[in-house]
């Protein structure tokens, strides 16, 4: 009487896989330290400040120190913003779309609206520009979702721009 080979393969399988699992055997989670944690907003009970500057997928947050123990106002991080990138974010691959130079700037707050006044021709600020200013200015204040910037300059002023997170 012939076996079927299905059946000698099953019982050989073991045989063949046993020295594959090289006396290891399965372990549920070993927990080790506290969970890893990022910093992904500023600290504002430590003074940190987000600017959005231009990274390889859109504008992302990097944390400044405002060497101040309060949050940063609005004015404060745009002009940490306007300082532009450092060293560290440029070897990062961060950069920035903002114009070197300003002469003056006035920024007001009205409610939910941050109005940005730049001494300046405005209307050649690309969408990323706009967009990291938006985004700075937005996240300086308390509920950031909430908040529209308009950009105003020497020629023109914007519509009104949202960051989108």
């Amino acid at each position: 009487m012939r076996r079927p080979r299905s059946r000698v393969l099953a019982l050989l399988l073991p045989a063949v896989l046993a020295p594959a699992a090289c006396g290891v055997r399965p372990s549920g989670v070993v927990e080790v330290g506290d969970p890893a944690i990022v910093q992904t907003v500023p600290d504002a009970a430590h003074g940190g400040v987000a600017v959005y500057l231009k990274g390889p997928d859109g504008v992302q947050p990097v944390i400044r120190d405002s060497k101040e123990k309060e949050k940063a106002t609005v004015g404060r991080a745009v002009m940490m913003l306007l300082d532009g990138p450092r060293e560290a974010d440029r070897a990062a691959g961060l950069t920035s779309e903002l114009p070197g130079y300003f002469e003056a700037m006035a920024i007001n707050v009205a409610g939910t609206t941050v109005r940005i006044t730049l001494y300046r021709p405005v209307r050649d600020f690309s969408a990323v520009a706009r967009q990291q200013l938006a985004c700075t200015a937005a996240h300086a204040m308390a509920d950031s979702g909430a908040v529209s910037v308009v950009l105003k300059g020497s020629d023109t002023t914007l519509a009104p721009e949202r960051c989108p997170f």
